[in-house]
């Protein structure tokens, strides 16, 4: 990752439809999550999914979330569940260079929670590339489910491709 401070990784239009199309196994049901995936190390991402874990008493490794959802629950419990957690600005269509230190620094030091001011949507595709092989990653697709990823080089691949694409801009708008 060769961002530095202030920069981001800027999503442009053209490759929006790349990945609305690169969905992992789509699951509508926390528990078939569970059943198939509780025993393994799992990074949830988005309000929704984490919310749904929580809720099932059953922790992921890694939380990543930004109090933003179409669907209604309190955002109260997640932050009561996650009372120490990092706290990143994050824009949306952007990976910035905080929320990839965000996300090396938690696994690092056993956090296991990071709240994105922004948007948290683009945190799948970096932790793809920054955890290891046999991670799962689990987000939400609005109206859609649950998305399922286990990390592996070939999704790792898919990852660097569209980051690589991205255009690295200067001076994140913190407004």
């Amino acid at each position: 990752m060769l961002l530095k401070p202030g920069e981001c990784y800027y999503l442009q239009d053209e490759l929006r439809p790349e990945l609305q199309k690169n969905n992992g196994k789509i699951y509508n049901n926390i528990e078939e999550v569970l059943n198939e995936y509780k025993n393994k190390k799992i990074v949830s991402i988005g309000d929704y999914v984490t919310y749904s874990f929580i809720n099932k008493n059953f922790k992921p490794y890694l939380s990543i979330f930004d109090l933003k959802t179409k669907r209604k629950f309190k955002f109260d419990d997640l932050l009561e569940f996650f009372k120490h957690r990092l706290i990143v600005f994050n824009p949306p269509g952007c990976i910035t260079y905080y929320l990839i230190e965000a996300i090396n620094y938690a696994t690092k030091n056993n956090i296991d929670a990071i709240q994105v001011v922004g948007e948290e949507d683009l945190a799948t595709l970096i932790s793809i590339i920054l955890f290891e092989n046999n991670i799962i990653i689990i987000y939400g697709i609005p109206d859609i489910g649950m998305s399922i990823i286990e990390i592996n080089e070939e999704w790792k691949n898919k990852a660097k491709s569209v980051i690589e694409r991205m255009v690295i801009k200067n001076g994140i708008d913190y407004r």
